[in-house]
C-alpha cells in the first residue's frame, strides 16, 4: 500500500507542478500583454515593468494552486483509469478511498502552502506591484502607510490621528492644529473623534482653543463642533493600508483597534475571514477532482471531467469575489458567512460526490 500511495502521490504532483507552471505563465502572458501599452506610454523603465510582473508571480500562484489541484487530481486518476490501473486497485481489495488518500493529504499540504503565501509574501510583494502600478504608471500620489498614529499636513494645518476609517469617512483620537501667516497656531482642536458631513467636518467630544486678538487663547469642551476645513477625507484614504498588503496579524489588529475606537470595520472584517476561508479550497477542489475522475470506467469520462472542473473552478472564483464583495462589503450578510459561503456549498457537494464514488 505504501508503494501505491507514493505512486499516487508522485502521478498527482508531476501534474500539478506542471499545471501550475502553466497557468502562472499563460495568466502573467495575458497581463503582460494588457499592460504593456500602460507602462510604455507612463515611461516606466524595463527594470521597473520586468519587476512588477516578477513580483506577481506569488499571488498568481497562490490563486492557480486550487485550480491546479482540481486538474491535478482528475487528470492523474483519469489517466490511471484509462491504463486499467484503477481496475487492478479494486481488483486487490483497495478502495478508492484508500487510493486517493495521498491527493487529500498533499491537497491540506498544499492549502497551508496557500495560507503561508498569502500571510508572509503577499503584503511584501503587494505592496510593492501597488507602488509600481499606482504611483509609477497611474501617476497616482504615493501613499504613507502608518501602523498606528500617523501625521498629516494640509493647508495651514497639521494633524495628529489615531485612525481614519474610509467607510464612515471618520478620524479618530485627532488633533488639528490651524496656523496663521507667520505660523502662530490659530486654532487648536482635539477631540475623539472627527466625521465628514454634508461637506465639513464634525468634530464630537473635545476641546476647542482659539487664539486671542490680543495674546492668549481662549478654551471651549465642547461635544459637538461643526468646522469648515480644506481638507476632504480623500486626502487621509491616501494614509489607509489596504487589506491586501497587511497579513493576518496585522489586520485583525487593525480590526481591534477600530472597534475599541467605535468604529465598524465591516470591509476589513470581510477581508480577515476571506484570508482565513480560502486557502481551504485546496481541499475543496480535490473533493470535487476525485469523483469527477472516477466517474466511469476506464476514464471515458476524462474528457467531460476537464471542462467540469474548469466550470467548476471558474463558478468558485466567481461565487467566491461576489459574496465578498455584493453581500459581505455591503453588510448584507455577516463578514463570517460571506467570507464562508461558497466553501461551504463547495465543500458540501466535494464531500456529497466523494462519498458517492463507486468503490
Amino acid at each position: 500500500m505504501r508503494i501505491l500511495a507514493l505512486y499516487v502521490a508522485r502521478e498527482f504532483l508531476k501534474l500539478f507542478a506542471f499545471l501550475v507552471v502553466g497557468f502562472v505563465a499563460i495568466f502573467s502572458l495575458f497581463d503582460f500583454i494588457e499592460k504593456v501599452d500602460n507602462f510604455m506610454e507612463a515611461g516606466v523603465p524595463g527594470s521597473a515593468m520586468l519587476s512588477y510582473f516578477l513580483l506577481q508571480v506569488p499571488e498568481v500562484t497562490a490563486l492557480m494552486i486550487p485550480m491546479a489541484i482540481l486538474m491535478a487530481s482528475i487528470l492523474s486518476l483519469g489517466l490511471m483509469a484509462k491504463k486499467n490501473e484503477i481496475v487492478a486497485v479494486k481488483s486487490s481489495g483497495i478502495s478508492i478511498f484508500r487510493l486517493s488518500m495521498p491527493i487529500v493529504l498533499l491537497s491540506l499540504v498544499l492549502a497551508l502552502g496557500v495560507a503561508l503565501i498569502n500571510e508572509v509574501v503577499l503584503p511584501i510583494t503587494k505592496s510593492r506591484t501597488n507602488f509600481i502600478w499606482n504611483v509609477r504608471v497611474e501617476k497616482q500620489p504615493g501613499k504613507l502607510y502608518q501602523k498606528e498614529r500617523f501625521w498629516y499636513k494640509g493647508q495651514n494645518s497639521i494633524y495628529q490621528v489615531g485612525f481614519y476609517q474610509p467607510d464612515s469617512q471618520s478620524l479618530a483620537e485627532v488633533t488639528c492644529y490651524r496656523f496663521g501667516p507667520q505660523f502662530t497656531m490659530n486654532e487648536r482642536i482635539d477631540a475623539k473623534r472627527a466625521r465628514y458631513l454634508g461637506g465639513k467636518w464634525m468634530f464630537f467630544d473635545g476641546l476647542y482653543q482659539r487664539r486671542l486678538p490680543g495674546g492668549g487663547y481662549s478654551a471651549q469642551i465642547f461635544d459637538q463642533l461643526e468646522v469648515a476645513l480644506p481638507e476632504k477625507p480623500a486626502d487621509f484614504s491616501r494614509l489607509n493600508k489596504p487589506s491586501e498588503e497587511m497579513s493576518l496579524g496585522e489586520l485583525a489588529h487593525y480590526v481591534a483597534k477600530q472597534e475599541r475606537l467605535g468604529f465598524d470595520p465591516l470591509r476589513q472584517r470581510v477581508d480577515m475571514q476571506a484570508k482565513l476561508s480560502f486557502p481551504f479550497v485546496c481541499l475543496i477542489m480535490a473533493l470535487i477532482g476525485i469523483p469527477l475522475a472516477m466517474f466511469k470506467e476506464k476514464g471515458r469520462f476524462l474528457p467531460a471531467a476537464v471542462l467540469i472542473g474548469l466550470g467548476v473552478a471558474l463558478f468558485y472564483w466567481v461565487g467566491f469575489s461576489y459574496t465578498k464583495s455584493i453581500f459581505g462589503y455591503t453588510g448584507v450578510l455577516p463578514p463570517v458567512i460571506a467570507a464562508w459561503l461558497p466553501n461551504l456549498f463547495f465543500g458540501l457537494v466535494g464531500v456529497f460526490m466523494f462519498t458517492h464514488v463507486r468503490q
